[in-house]
């Protein structure tokens, strides 16, 4: 079984968690220049075509909501606000945070034109057992994948198992994942169905609630790998209103990537006390039922 080379990848953060400043950057070892997890990693293994590139936005049984922005030059990692105050998951029972570590698919988009939710595609990792950090890059195997609507927007979610996790030999396909974990799919559906716990409206899925199998989601992620290099390809003047800036490693001033690496560092060498989650305006540690 392949393992994957950490070092290829690499990420540096700014701020303090649970803050508006808190920010998360991808870093290139090869260049040392900051880079973008959205643009600048690519989809697929270079070592093994079968596995992609997972950037961690989440990780599971965790309740901040992390997401790779679309807005802040070079795409860090930011935390999402709500009403003003930072956004945390709340525990749906019997789960804590997150059901599975949750993050996005480089150099993939889902099209609004398409009525995509205009953000990279999601994905799951359904290894357990693993200690996984916001910004951590990892490869997955695809195994299927389950089509959520959101807000009216198509927001795919892309089931997958790292190939750091014990089970990978074991877990090829989504008749696997009943095997070796049994009752977790069901699980997963309930989860996104219910886990805005005050919406009075379950959410709703595609395909009747059905999970796709390997091959169709594969095709899923071709479309919107596709999508990508149309959005990359634009012309500013043929960007729309809704299409997320493009940043890149070669793209941005080497003024701003400067400007950055020094707040980082200055950051680096203050001596800060990390609060707590629970110390947080906004973050509920209750169980709700549904």
């Amino acid at each position: 079984m392949f393992k994957a080379n950490f070092k290829l990848f690499n990420k540096v953060a700014l701020g303090s968690k649970y803050t508006p400043e808190y920010k998360v950057y991808y870093k290139n070892p090869i260049t040392s220049e900051l880079g973008s997890f959205f643009h600048d990693i690519p989809l697929r293994s270079e070592k093994d075509n079968n596995l992609f590139n997972m950037v961690v936005e989440i990780p599971q049984h965790t309740n901040p909501k992390y997401e790779v922005s679309k807005t802040d030059i070079l795409n860090p990692i930011i935390q999402d606000t709500k009403k003003g105050k930072m956004r945390f998951i709340n525990n749906l029972f019997p789960y804590k945070g997150y059901i599975a570590t949750y993050g996005s698919m480089p150099q993939t988009w889902e099209d609004p034109a398409m009525d995509g939710d205009n953000d990279p595609l999601d994905v799951l990792d359904i290894s357990t057992g693993r200690k996984l950090e916001t910004g951590d890059i990892q490869q997955v195997k695809v195994l299927g994948s389950l089509g959520l609507i959101d807000d009216g927007e198509i927001d795919w979610k892309i089931i997958s198992i790292s190939n750091q996790s014990q089970d990978f030999d074991k877990v090829n396909s989504l008749e696997d994942v009943e095997k070796v974990y049994p009752g977790l799919l069901k699980g997963i559906k309930f989860w996104f169905e219910n886990y805005k716990v005050n919406n009075e409206q379950k959410n709703e899925f595609l395909h009747n609630g059905n999970f796709l199998n390997k091959e169709e989601t594969l095709e899923i992620i071709n479309e919107c790998h596709l999508s990508w290099k149309k959005l990359m390809s634009k012309t500013e003047a043929e960007l729309n209103t809704k299409d997320p800036v493009i940043f890149t490693e070669k793209n941005v001033s080497n003024k701003f990537k400067s400007e950055v690496s020094k707040k980082i560092e200055e950051f680096q060498s203050k001596e800060t006390r990390e609060k707590l989650a629970e110390d947080i305006d906004g973050y509920d540690g209750k169980w709700y039922f549904k």
